[in-house]
């Protein structure tokens, strides 16, 4: 499990939740409950959605 800790990449959670070009990151530890299935669950689900709606925009 890798943790993205803002001290050591310069970046919060919310930089690593926006699309990168094509890139959707997702997992456990960029949710608020890390080490958790829930909260990969939880993670994946918004990707999925914010990927949906990309897809709707065209």
């Amino acid at each position: 499990m890798v943790q993205i800790h803002q001290a050591a990449t310069g970046r919060s959670r919310r930089d690593f939740l926006r699309a990168a070009g094509r890139v959707l990151y997702a997992g456990d530890g960029l949710s608020y409950m890390d080490a958790w299935q829930h909260g990969a669950i939880l993670s994946a689900r918004e990707a999925v959605t914010a990927l949906h709606a990309r897809a709707l925009k065209g």
